[in-house]
């Protein structure tokens, strides 16, 4: 039997969705796992075939060789056409993985399909659902992947990890600072992109890193012992299948259960309600800046480390 998993084009997405994957390959499928920036860490998960999400044009004849299918919605063309395909009877069996759905706006639902509950986290999401189409009682959130045997998990026992983002820049060098004064080491990564911008600037006060690769931001993270992820990137999902303490820290309260890690310690802050409502009338909301104190971020922080200096 042959399965594919086509993930949505988000990092996070990614690894969340190789939940499923894996099991599938336990329980005998032939998986291969489609998105574009999983390759990257092919040698972390030795047991998959993992390939870019390009590959799959065209759709009919890369994915009418699988017996099953599994779709994580997007609200694109290319899983629409996906879908456009299955319902013309062109593919075998898929399953479409909603994280939200609509009636009105989404395509009609299907014994195959799955809803997310927003209360759980999106991988228990995924491990129920999975577990569902098998018929298994059993739900595991294994997603196979192994690290490298030459990295050592928390080696760096000081440093803290932040992923930014232009637009949250200056709080969270506020909260780098606040971190400093008890005792921690940050230490700031970032995008090939966002690392160029003339408003992200750190003086040298703090070191800053482009990781371009996916397995380089994992064996950073892997090597620190706390993870914030200031950019609502999904590398926090990263830090969580890592088993990596991590906080995320959102600007909206929307989904913040759905997104929280599942694999690990881990959270996420959000504005209070009465502040977010404020926010949607003031300029803070227009320029895309985070809504949330540097104190508030800190405090979050000590709620979940269970690593202090």
């Amino acid at each position: 039997m042959k399965a594919a998993i086509v993930c949505s084009k988000g990092m996070g997405d990614g690894l969340l969705m190789m939940v499923a994957s894996h099991r599938l390959f336990s329980r005998g499928y032939r998986v291969t796992t489609y998105h574009n920036l999983l390759p990257q860490m092919s040698e972390w998960f030795p047991d998959h075939h993992l390939k870019k999400r390009e590959t799959l044009t065209p759709l009919e004849k890369g994915l009418n060789r699988y017996d099953l299918i599994i779709l994580q919605y997007e609200e694109t063309p290319f899983a629409s056409r996906i879908i456009d395909l299955y319902r013309k009877g062109r593919l075998h069996n898929l399953s479409i993985f909603y994280s939200k759905y609509e009636k009105k706006n989404h395509p009609k639902l299907t014994s195959w399909d799955r809803i997310f509950d927003p209360s759980k986290p999106m991988v228990d999401n995924i491990a129920e659902a999975v577990a569902s189409l098998l018929q298994c009682t059993q739900v595991s959130k294994n997603n196979g992947l192994v690290v490298p045997q030459d990295l050592k998990q928390g080696c760096y026992s000081k440093r803290v990890v932040i992923y930014m983002r232009t637009s949250k820049a200056r709080r969270l060098i506020k909260l780098a600072h606040l971190l400093e004064k008890k005792g921690y080491q940050v230490s700031f990564i970032t995008s090939s992109k966002e690392s160029l911008s003339p408003n992200l600037k750190l003086s040298n006060s703090f070191p800053l890193h482009s990781l371009p690769i996916l397995r380089q931001i994992a064996a950073y993270i892997y090597e620190s012992i706390f993870f914030i992820d200031g950019g609502e990137s999904g590398i926090g999902h990263l830090a969580s299948n890592l088993h990596i303490p991590t906080l995320i820290v959102r600007s909206c309260r929307s989904q913040a259960h759905l997104w929280q890690p599942g694999w690990f310690t881990g959270s996420v802050v959000t504005p209070s309600p009465l502040f977010s409502f404020f926010t949607k009338l003031c300029l803070l909301k227009k320029r895309g800046e985070c809504p949330l104190s540097p104190k508030r971020i800190l405090h979050a922080f000590e709620s979940v480390t269970t690593c202090p200096p």
